[in-house]
């Protein structure tokens, strides 16, 4: 069945002074969510935003229901012209999600960024690039999760790398640590759900690998790297 939606706020301003921007904010319910889309410069267009919610209802919803419950049920989306990466959530509050308008001007098809992003509202570890967090780990839960709920990957010409170049390792990370992850869930399914719950708890170690697996992290890269017929040169 299709997501039901409310448009419970939507406030579209635009200041007269010479020399202002205008400023959109609107405030979506759905799925027992409710997102605030905050763009002070108007720095996108209408159907952008729409695309950027959409993505998130779709993608935040199932990555919450699959992976932790308990996450929060409001968020934030601010579109912000000053930061010069591509998107990130602020540590010191997992739901707020921050987005560089320039990145999607120039790869407009690019709006799964939002998918992992907003799993990392849903990870929301108390640690971080830690023993008890490796960023490897997160960001590649991360795509891991992009790859399986996110819209238009395709599109966007994003996908998980199906083979390994010389040099990377299941601690390269993002999607390299994502690929990874996706196969060893193929061989031990449930896996990632054990990953996610370990990292939010503070009870994550290497150790739980073997456990798992019966096999260790360099046992098992080994076997996905004889998997994906060997490592090739990088390019």
């Amino acid at each position: 069945m299709p997501a039901r939606s409310l448009l419970s706020a939507a406030l579209l301003s635009c200041a007269l002074l010479a020399g202002s921007a205008c400023a959109t904010e609107v405030t979506r319910e759905q799925d027992g969510m409710r997102v605030t889309y905050r763009d002070a410069s108007d720095a996108l267009d209408a159907a952008m935003r729409e695309r950027i919610l959409e993505t998130f209802f779709h993608a935040y919803v199932a990555e919450r229901r699959d992976f932790n419950p308990a996450a929060p049920t409001q968020a934030i989306i601010t579109i912000d012209p000053a930061y010069d990466g591509i998107a990130y959530v602020s540590s010191d509050d997992w739901a707020k999600m921050t987005i560089n308008p320039g990145w999607l001007v120039k790869h407009p098809a690019d709006t799964d960024l939002v998918t992992h992003e907003a799993m990392h509202i849903v990870q929301g570890y108390p640690d971080y690039g830690n023993d008890k967090a490796p960023t490897w780990l997160v960001e590649g839960i991360a795509d891991y999760a992009r790859d399986k709920y996110g819209m238009n990957n395709a599109a966007g010409d994003w996908k998980l790398p199906t083979e390994v170049k010389d040099k990377q390792n299941y601690d390269t990370g993002y999607r390299v640590s994502g690929a990874f992850l996706k196969w060893v869930e193929s061989q031990h399914a449930g896996l990632i759900k054990q990953l996610d719950g370990a990292l939010r708890s503070g009870r994550y170690s290497n150790a739980l690998w073997t456990r798992s697996t019966g096999r260790d992290l360099p046992a098992l890269w080994k076997a996905y790297v004889a998997a994906r017929g060997g490592s090739k040169p990088a390019a």
